[in-house]
């Protein structure tokens, strides 16, 4: 049963892929509404035209879908405060501005460019903040008749009462402002479009928002945005502002770190539910410590009173970590499956279905992100393969590994390739007959010969699954290749 007192939003604008930080915001959103058994609504705000685009709004959808946080109400799929867009309400907020006006909590500012720089002038030279003096909101009928008549259009400007403003963030606790230090600011532009400021409380007035859960740089907008609640008349919700997330060097987390938006997360082979997990614990942890959580668990144990007041580091290494763990505990039929996308240039058909899955079993412990899987099975393809010449110099190359590759040449010749725990204990017993070699050169010439490289899959299984032919010719090759 969903409760009627308890409906978040997350409003992102459509001027680019969704951001991590905005993700991280809908997650908990999302979480707060799921353990309240309320709704969780999506709203696009595109009253930015130059800047807005339609495909960056179907990110915005792919990506929560993506990372498994579905919307109750929203464009897709409407509700009962449609419309979600906010380039369609344009008339509701023409109205609630226009009631700001009557009451005298809103008037109109006919000030030019150039009489609000001269005004940034003087308080510059006076070394002051520059606080609009609000001189318009004095003007007669004349007055105002007169720009009107010389074609200037003007902006709507809220009238700021200069007072001290409290408010309590879920978060953050008790936050003191002074208005005062504000001035009167601009809600409507002359284009008779919305600031931000505006536009938000209306939405949120207007779709019933119980609580605005959101990154602690909207702390600034608060007091404005409370004010127009009470001009209004309006219930104010209750605040909640998250720490920012932080990259590793405490600097703001910028494409200079890498990866920022979710879908390059997600394309860079980094499990949906293991990247949501991660994104969850960004600001929260666990009660009992464990941090590998489904997003079902971790609505349980959710509790916004234990959200962090402070910043957030976006540990990559924790996020590798968390996401080579998911890869390791899936069972081998999804990864297989998933693991498909990224390898399209691999010719997979030289395989079976049963030998994919045996060859994704070998490497899959080894993988940080699944799109690494094309890269470490590489050597499975193929008639010969590829090494570098370091490997060759350093290793193939020398007069032991010659010898161990022209007594393996005989092994091979005689293994039963369809059976990996047999070709195992061969290998064990190969690895004593070469002594006083030491087992590690002995493995590292047969594994360079075959695969190009010095560690990977399990040797017996890369044998049983190259088979015979290809098995003799690459050891031939390394052989007759580096005398």
């Amino acid at each position: 049963m969903q409760n009627p007192q308890i409906r978040v939003r997350i409003a992102p604008s459509p001027t680019g892929n969704l951001h991590v930080g905005t993700a991280r915001t809908a997650l908990f959103n999302w979480l707060f509404a799921r353990k309240n058994n309320g709704k969780f609504i999506l709203r696009i705000e595109d009253t930015d035209l130059e800047r807005s685009e339609e495909k960056y709004v179907q990110n915005i959808y792919d990506s929560l879908k993506a990372i498994g946080l579905n919307w109750d109400e929203g464009p897709d799929i409407g509700g009962e405060y449609a419309p979600y867009r906010q380039s369609e309400r344009t008339e509701i907020y023409r109205e609630y501005a226009q009631k700001l006006v009557e009451s005298g909590h809103a008037y109109y500012c006919w000030c030019s460019t150039a009489e609000l720089e001269a005004e940034k002038e003087i308080a510059q030279r006076e070394k002051r903040d520059f606080v609009y003096s609000g001189r318009c909101k004095k003007f007669s009928r004349e007055e105002t008749e007169k720009y009107r008549q010389e074609g200037r259009t003007p902006v709507i400007r809220f009238s700021m009462p200069a007072k001290k403003l409290k408010f309590n963030d879920m978060v953050k606790g008790e936050i003191e402002f002074d208005t005062a230090l504000t001035g009167d600011f601009v809600i409507m532009k002359s284009n008779n479009t919305p600031t931000y400021n505006f536009a938000v409380v209306v939405d949120d007035a207007e779709m019933k928002i119980s609580h605005i859960i959101r990154g602690e740089d909207h702390i600034s907008n608060t007091p404005r945005q409370i004010l127009i609640y009470e001009a209004l008349g309006l219930e104010i919700p209750q605040f909640a502002h998250l720490g920012m997330i932080l990259a590793p060097d405490r600097s703001k987390l910028s494409k200079r770190h890498g990866a920022t938006a979710v879908n390059e997360f997600i394309d860079q082979g980094y499990l949906p539910e293991a990247f949501v997990n991660f994104l969850a614990l960004l600001g929260w942890s666990p009660p009992d410590g464990e941090e590998v959580k489904p997003l079902s668990e971790i609505i349980t144990l959710f509790n916004i009173d234990k959200i962090s007041s402070t910043p957030a580091v976006f540990e990559f290494d924790k996020l590798n970590w968390l996401n080579g763990t998911y890869i390791r505990n899936l069972p081998i039929e999804n990864i297989t499956q998933r693991a498909r996308k990224y390898l399209e240039k691999s010719d997979l058909s030289a395989y079976s279905e049963k030998q994919l899955r045996e060859i994704v079993e070998a490497v899959k412990n080894n993988l940080v992100k699944l799109s690494e899987i094309a890269d470490s099975i590489s050597y499975f393809f193929g008639e010969d393969v590829n090494i570098d010449d370091q490997i060759r110099e350093t290793i193939l190359k020398t007069e032991q590994s010659q010898q161990v590759l022209r007594e393996f040449s005989g092994l091979a010749a005689e293994l039963d390739y369809r059976d990996a725990e047999g070709i195992n204990e061969k290998l064990g017993e190969f690895r004593k007959q070469m002594k006083p070699l030491k087992p590690k050169d002995v493995m590292w010439a047969v594994r360079a010969s075959l695969t190009g490289r010095t560690h990977g899959a399990d040797i017996a299984v890369v044998i049983k699954l190259l088979g015979k032919e290809r098995t003799l010719r690459r050891v031939q090759n390394a052989i007759t290749a580096t005398v």
